[in-house]
């Protein structure tokens, strides 16, 4: 028979994983380290199998409940895990620029490198606060994200804008612009997950 606390468990391991792999990206982005490319993508492909797993364990659990709340409270933990998989797609995703980056010997300005700094912090800090909560087994802790809530996609705007007059004035090249431009995007998306699974945890009774 499957336990709820040992399904809430494999969650938040889940998500700390998915935070693991968040930070050595922008590590690997940061050093220049192309040697930490193969742990980033082992942990992806245990992200992806504890998405099946336990998805798979928690509709079992739900088949056997024959309390309503507790139905409902599967199909957010489901959600949960859902988005937790994208945040690793999306990882994922940005540590193919990152290697291009290597590949490529592609340099980014001061400037944008600090932009893209900040709009991973802000997004760090909201996915920590994330996983803190399921590890504490306690929903209510996310609401300081939403107290902290930025408008991320007036950022990433405002960034896209004053990245594209540094393409004009010709401080970057074109690839590195399009590959700076994708990792804004990307980042704004695992920020969009992260905040849609404390939603959903708020939403646990």
């Amino acid at each position: 028979m499957q336990n709820l606390a040992d399904i809430k468990t494999g969650i938040a391991q889940m998500a700390a994983l998915a935070l693991k792999m968040w930070k050595t990206t922008f590590r690997t982005f940061m050093e220049h380290d192309a040697d930490l490319v193969s742990g980033i993508l082992e942990d992806e492909n245990r992200v992806n199998q504890a998405e099946k797993e336990l998805t798979t364990r928690i509709i079992a659990w739900a088949k056997t409940s024959q309390d309503e709340t507790e139905k409902a409270n599967a199909l957010i933990y489901v959600n949960i895990i859902e988005d937790i998989e994208l945040i690793g797609d999306y990882c994922k995703d940005i540590l193919e620029r990152v290697q291009i980056k290597i590949e490529e010997r592609l340099m980014f300005s001061d400037e944008a490198v600090k932009e893209y700094e900040n709009l991973y912090r802000k997004t760090e800090s909201a996915l920590e606060e994330v996983v803190f909560a399921l590890e504490k087994d306690n929903p209510a802790a996310v609401k300081t994200v939403f107290k902290n809530e930025e408008h991320i996609d007036t950022i990433v705007d405002e960034y896209r804008r004053k990245h594209t007059q540094r393409l004009v004035a010709g401080v970057c090249t074109p690839i590195a612009c399009n590959m700076f431009l994708n990792m804004l995007d990307f980042t704004a998306a695992v920020y969009y997950h992260t905040k849609k699974i404390a939603r959903n945890l708020l939403k646990i009774k």
